[in-house]
This record gives structure tokens, C-alpha cells and sequence, in this order.
């Protein structure tokens, strides 16, 4: 008996010098949002003994043995301050919380922490740029081409940021929507990471990718930066922009001046038919150098205040957009038979959009989170048209129009979120008001005024199922619209499935389906008829129907070391879209619009990106295949695009160099062909922590610029070009400049916001 009771003290002491306890606990950043990929190291003194890196909801799980000793455990990432907690004497299973990291104080100096920089997660990427990208990169939008994204194209030239399939792409920064301008004047040492929500959720409404940059500013101090780009063989061409923050305690205000400009002269050529009952009209006309010339200038100046949990937030913004000289100006002489006319057509206007967001968020006890945006929004516009056509033999004939426009918006959204543990369940409720009134004058005159809502109400469930996470989201939209007589009020449920499946740690397969709609815009509905020419009109048509939109698309991504390969395809219907349609009325031939039959899209892409000798060199090559279906009341069209994007980029010490190319992207819709541009380019660059200068030089190889727009009709075909000699081989210089103090923070992340640009206005053109 004394023996087994000697044998049971020594295993029990046995046991308990040798148990083990585990340590768990949840890391996550200053808004209180999983910090994925955080490395969670437990070391005894100076000597590690275990890690692990916390999943995709920020949680931790560590074993260790218990021991008297002393223990510490170390959690550390990217841009953010090491965490650090005493272990000691621990002898039992320990839950340490949720424990929130604070952005570094520090900026990072010649060190690099290197680990898993992308988290595929069910509507989102999480992509922490490496340092080489950040070093080459002088701005927001630069860094985006650096990363080269799969299905994201950027456009320096145009500053423009699309989808490969030529879709929008949401720009965000720290939550809140943004201007490519703003992102622009983002400092590329201050991201922390980039989320590209390439499956966005519903409260995106209908966004096809959205990028938004998660930033840190400072506790104190603040900085001005530049941005100048302008020609040097065209001194026609500018980009330029200022902005500046200053940030002091809970509070910080940030403002921004952006100038894009165009001064350069193009040729038109045009192409037209005319099918009569008794007879066809064929016209040939050559253009001479025509202006174009145009100023869009915006401002913006953001001020925060940010609570212990809740964060309050005011944004005024202003556009003004100056057109000169419209693009599609003209001098030309018109050749019909052996008759020839003379024909000028100009065009300049101007618009002014002030604007004030207010904005609220607050997080709430068990993980839930509120958030409140207002925005209102007042357009105002004004356009004049001038279009003559004259000829030795035959009176002059002049067609003028003026156009003012007055449009007064509001937009009021709320967000309801609550996370558990593997879920997040959300509400929203957006409301949109607006009110339009439009003058028209000249040959034609008329008076529109509109009244337009939109409410859209939807909830989301996010969940996983082993390594499948799922997302079911239902919406309803109603549209509603009066315009003096004619009213349209339409409900339209809008569900949503989301899919990702991830077999291994580098394979992820995802699938969305959803539903849609869009309403017509406001220069669509309006009951005004304009002369395009002597032969032509436009008219609107306030019987116009909301559209409903189904998508289904699946992307496959695959990444090694070495080698990404992204796959996609999406496959789009639209019933009875609004698209155009020309018939004859009392000898003209009338462009209109109308709900048609149905619209089918398919778009594939395979995007491969190869960096073999790590981040310094990275080729990408995105060959693309797109398939249009145009079915309307009197016409069906179709077509096939094949093209390849490239984008090379090398960087060594402080030089980077990239070269890209861009074939042709050609879109139908409803009887138009437009045929894109053909784009390549290359630049040389400098960059110093403070400054930056860039070489960049256009469409070096191509002896002229050009563009082209098809009409399909069967009564009116048409082929526009539009080409320039003047806007190729053109050598830009781009100089940056950063001027900072202060120490870094984060601010609270803004979720939502929203803005209202169109305004309602119809051209003759």
C-alpha cells in the first residue's frame, strides 16, 4: 500500500512538472479590427522558445510548460508598436483578451519585417506592401502599379484606376471614400497595408473592387507634400497637387489642391451614312488641328476628432471644372458627292460641386460598431454649343445651345455591425434625395424639373464552415422618380452569395452571384430634345424603366514564391437595359434611348505575375478575352476583344525603372463600338526619402495617338476617329516632395461615405 502510494505522489509530481498551459488571447488594431499575420513569440529571457501567428480573426493560441521561471510573450507587426506581457509563475490556462497594438511611434529604417504579406479572406486581400515597393513608389496610386494587383489597371496618364474589365474601382482611405487625388497625396511610408475587396459586400453597393489604404498619420507634427507632373515636349500637359496635415492630440486636419490641366491640339475624321426611304446620303469629313484645352481643379479640407471609442468627422470638398475647349470641338470640311461645307463646332462650360460630409462612428459594447454618414451636395453648371455648317452655294446654318443646371442633393447611410466570433452580422440603410433643375435654351428651349429617390436597406451574415467561408446577403431597393406629369416607383430585391474555398495555404477559389439594379440618370429621363447637326437629334425619354442586373463570376488564385496566377471570368446579364436606338421623325434621324431587349457580357482574364529574383524585379502579363451581346428592339450586335496588358518593373538601390503596354480594351454597348486606347510607356526614376524626380516618356514607339468611336445603326451608321501627332513620344517630368515632423499614429478608421457627381444635365452631343 505504501508502494502505490509512492507511486502515485512520484507520477503526480511527474505530471505537473512536465504540464503544459496554453495561452490565447485576440490581437487587434487601434479600431478594434483583427490584426492578421501578427507574429506571437514566448521567449525566456532573450532566448525564444515558441511562436505562431495570429488567423484571420486576430486569435493567438500558444502551449507552454509550466514553470516558475520567468517567461515574456512578444507580439510584433508591421507599422505598429511590440506588445509585451510578463508570463511569470504562470500555472494554469490564461486568457489574455483582446489586446490592442498602438501604431509605432517610429519610422522604420533600413529594416524589413518579411512574412506572410497577403491574407486571402472571403470579400477581401489584405496586402502589406514590401519595403522595395514602398521605396519605389512616390504617391497612393504609384504604389498600387508597383503591386501589381490582379484584375487592377492603373492609368498614370489618364489617373484613372480600373478594374481590367474596365469597371470603377472604390477608392478608400482608412475606410472613408476618396478621390484618386487624395490618394495621390498619400505618403507611400505611411500605409500600413492596402485591402482590395475584390468580392465587395453589399454596403459597396454595387462597387465591382474596392481599395482601400489603411494609413498612419501622427500624434503630433504633420507634413506637406507635392506632387508635379508636367510636360516638357508638350507644355500643354499638367498634373500637379498640394496637400498638407497637421495632427496635435485627438484631433487632426488634412486638406488638399489638385490641377489637372490640357492645353493640345488633334484631328477629327468622320464617317457617315444616311439611309433615307428614297435615298442615302453619304458624308466624308476631314478635320484640321482643333483645340482642346480644359482645367478640373478640386479642393478639399477634412478635420476629425477622435473619442476613446467613437470618432466624429467633417469633410468639405469642392470641384471646379473648367472646359475651354471640348474634346469633341471640331473644324472640319464635310465632302458629300462633289459638294463640300465647312463645319465648326465648339463647345465650353464650366461646373462647380461644393459639397459637406459629416460623419460618425462609435463601437459599442460585444464587439458592435455604429456608423452614421450625411453628406448634402449642390451642382451647378452651365454649358454653350455652338454648331455651324456652311458652304459658297447655300445659306449658313447655325445650331446654338445653352444649358444651366442647378442640382441640390442629400445621401444619409447607416451602418449596424456586430463581429463574433467566426461571423459578422451587419445592417444598412441608405437613403438618396435629390432635386434637378435643368434651363435649356437656344434653338430649342425647355424647362426640366425632376424629383429622384433611391432608398436601398440590406443585412449581411459572414460565416465559415472548416476552410469554407460563406456570405448571404439580402437587399431591397426601391427607385422613384417625377418629372412633371410622369412618375416611376419600383421595388427591387437584390440578393447576394459569396463563396471562398481555400484546399491549401496557397490555393483560394471564390465565387459571387448576385443581383442588381440601376436606375436611368437624370439627363436620360429628361424630356428635352437637342440638334446634334443638320441631319441628327438627341432626345430623352422620362419613360425610362430601372434596370435589373445579374452577375456570376469565379476567380481561382495561385501563389508561390516565384509565380502568382490569378484566373477569372464573370459572366453578366442585363434585362432590358437602357441603350440607344435612331429612327427617322419629320426627315431626321432621332437618337434616343429606350429599355431594349438584353445585354450579355462574358469577361476572361488570366493575370500571371513573375518575380523570380524577389520584389526588385516583377513582370506582369494579363492576356484577356471579352465577349458583347447587344440585342435591342430593331438591331442585334456583337463582339470579340482579345488583348494583353504588361507591366514590367526594376528596381535597384534608389532607381526604379517600369515600362507597360496596354492593347486596345474595345466595349459594345446597345449600337456603339468604342474602341480604346493603345497604350505604352516607360520611365526612369530617382527617389530619396524627401524627394523623388521621374522621367516618363509616351507612347515612345507609336507615330500618333488616336481613338475611335463606331455607331452600328442600320439607318445611321457612323465612324469617329479622333487621332493626334502632338500627344505621343511626350517626355513628362514628375518631382515629389515630402516634408514631414511629428511622430506616427492611426487614425479610426471612417467606413462609409458618399458622394454625388452627376449632374443631370443632356447634350446635344
Amino acid at each position: 500500500m505504501k508502494r502505490f502510494i509512492l507511486f502515485i505522489a512520484a507520477l503526480s509530481f511527474y505530471v505537473n512538472l512536465h504540464a503544459k498551459v496554453v495561452i490565447t488571447g485576440q490581437v487587434t488594431d487601434e479600431t478594434t479590427s483583427p490584426i492578421i499575420g501578427a507574429v506571437v513569440k514566448l521567449v525566456n529571457e532573450t532566448t525564444p522558445i515558441t511562436q505562431t501567428v495570429t488567423n484571420n480573426e486576430g486569435s493567438f493560441n500558444l502551449t507552454m510548460e509550466e514553470s516558475d521561471g520567468h517567461k515574456e510573450l512578444i507580439i510584433t507587426y508591421i507599422g505598429y508598436a511590440d506588445y509585451r506581457v510578463s508570463l511569470e509563475n504562470t500555472q494554469r490556462n490564461t486568457d489574455l483578451g483582446k489586446i490592442q497594438l498602438t501604431p509605432s511611434t517610429q519610422e522604420l529604417k533600413g529594416v524589413e519585417v518579411v512574412g506572410k504579406r497577403e491574407i486571402q479572406k472571403i470579400d477581401r486581400r489584405i496586402i502589406t506592401p514590401s519595403k522595395l515597393q514602398l521605396k519605389a513608389s512616390t504617391n497612393g496610386v504609384m504604389l498600387i502599379q508597383n503591386m501589381q494587383l490582379a484584375g487592377i489597371r492603373v492609368n498614370t496618364i489618364d489617373n484613372t484606376i480600373t478594374t481590367t474589365t474596365g469597371d470603377a474601382v472604390q477608392l478608400r482611405i482608412n475606410g472613408v471614400i476618396a478621390k484618386i487625388e487624395e490618394v495621390k497625396a498619400l505618403r507611400p511610408q505611411d500605409i500600413v497595408k492596402v485591402e482590395y475587396h475584390d468580392m465587395p459586400g453589399l454596403r459597396f453597393n454595387g462597387a465591382a473592387a474596392v481599395l482601400d489604404f489603411i494609413v498612419k498619420y501622427k500624434n503630433k507634427g504633420g507634413n506637406i507634400n507635392g506632387d508635379l507632373t508636367d510636360g516638357l515636349s508638350m507644355l500643354g500637359y499638367g498634373d500637379n497637387l498640394l496637400s498638407a496635415n497637421y495632427h496635435k492630440g485627438r484631433s487632426e486636419i488634412k486638406s488638399s489642391f489638385y490641377w489637372n490641366r490640357r492645353d493640345l491640339k488633334w484631328k477629327r475624321e468622320n464617317y457617315e451614312e444616311y439611309h433615307y426611304p428614297h435615298q442615302t446620303i453619304e458624308n466624308r469629313e476631314i478635320g484640321e488641328p482643333t483645340k482642346v484645352k480644359f482645367d478640373n481643379m478640386s479642393f478639399s479640407l477634412w478635420y476629425n476628432y477622435s473619442f476613446k471609442k467613437s470618432s466624429i468627422s467633417a469633410i468639405f470638398r469642392d470641384y471646379y471644372n473648367k472646359e475651354s475647349n471640348s474634346m469633341e470641338d471640331r473644324i472640319s470640311t464635310l465632302y458629300r458627292g462633289t459638294d463640300a461645307y465647312h463645319i465648326t463646332d465648339f463647345r465650353h462650360g464650366h461646373d462647380n460641386t461644393p459639397s459637406l460630409d459629416l460623419y460618425f462612428q462609435t463601437e459599442l459594447a460585444h464587439n458592435q460598431h455604429l456608423y452614421f454618414d450625411l453628406i448634402g451636395t449642390y451642382i451647378n453648371s452651365h454649358s454653350q454649343r455652338t454648331y455651324t455648317l456652311s458652304s459658297t452655294t447655300q445659306p449658313t446654318q447655325t445650331i446654338a445651345s445653352i444649358t444651366d443646371g442647378n442640382k441640390y442633393s442629400i445621401i444619409g447611410e447607416g451602418i449596424y455591425e456586430r463581429m463574433f466570433k467566426d461571423s459578422k452580422l451587419s445592417f444598412g440603410l441608405k437613403h438618396t434625395q435629390m432635386y434637378t433643375n435643368n434651363t435649356y435654351d437656344g434653338n430649342i428651349q425647355s424647362q426640366v424639373n425632376m424629383n429622384t429617390a433611391e432608398t436601398f436597406a440590406y443585412t449581411e451574415w459572414m460565416s465559415k464552415l472548416g476552410k469554407l467561408t460563406y456570405t448571404l446577403g439580402l437587399g431591397g431597393m426601391r427607385i422613384y422618380n417625377h418629372q412633371h406629369d410622369k412618375k416611376l416607383s419600383k421595388f427591387i430585391l437584390r440578393p447576394k452569395l459569396s463563396l471562398a474555398y481555400q484546399p491549401c495555404s496557397n490555393v483560394t477559389l471564390k465565387y459571387q452571384g448576385y443581383v442588381s439594379a440601376y436606375a436611368p440618370s437624370l439627363s436620360d429621363m429628361s424630356n428635352v430634345s437637342q440638334d446634334i447637326d443638320v441631319y441628327q437629334l438627341r432626345k430623352g425619354n422620362p419613360n425610362l424603366k430601372s434596370v435589373t442586373f445579374v452577375s456570376n463570376e469565379l476567380t481561382l488564385n495561385w501563389g508561390t514564391k516565384w509565380c502568382d496566377l490569378s484566373l477569372f471570368g464573370r459572366y453578366s446579364y442585363d434585362s432590358h437595359p437602357i441603350m440607344e436606338e435612331t429612327y427617322i421623325d419629320n426627315g431626321k434621324f432621332v437618337r434616343a434611348i429606350d429599355n431594349q431587349k438584353n445585354f450579355h457580357r462574358l469577361h476572361t482574364q488570366m493575370d500571371i505575375r513573375m518575380h523570380p529574383f524577389g520584389d526588385w524585379f516583377s513582370l506582369q502579363l494579363t492576356p484577356f478575352f471579352n465577349r458583347y451581346i447587344s440585342n435591342g428592339h430593331t438591331y442585334a450586335h456583337t463582339l470579340s476583344n482579345w488583348g494583353l496588358n504588361g507591366n514590367l518593373l526594376v528596381m535597384y538601390k534608389q532607381w526604379v525603372f517600369t515600362a507597360e503596354v496596354q492593347t486596345r480594351y474595345n466595349e459594345l454597348w446597345g449600337e456603339t463600338l468604342t474602341k480604346g486606347e493603345a497604350n505604352h510607356s516607360i520611365s526612369v526614376g530617382y527617389n530619396k526619402d524627401k524627394w523623388a524626380l521621374n522621367l516618363i516618356m509616351v507612347l515612345p514607339f507609336s507615330k500618333q495617338y488616336s481613338n475611335e468611336t463606331d455607331n452600328l445603326s442600320r439607318l445611321a451608321p457612323n465612324r469617329q476617329l479622333a487621332f493626334s501627332k502632338s500627344f505621343r513620344r511626350i517626355f513628362l517630368l514628375n518631382f515629389t516632395f515630402n516634408l514631414n515632423y511629428g511622430k506616427g499614429k492611426s487614425s479610426i478608421n471612417k467606413r462609409i461615405s458618399n458622394s454625388d457627381n452627376d449632374s443631370g444635365i443632356m447634350h446635344g452631343r
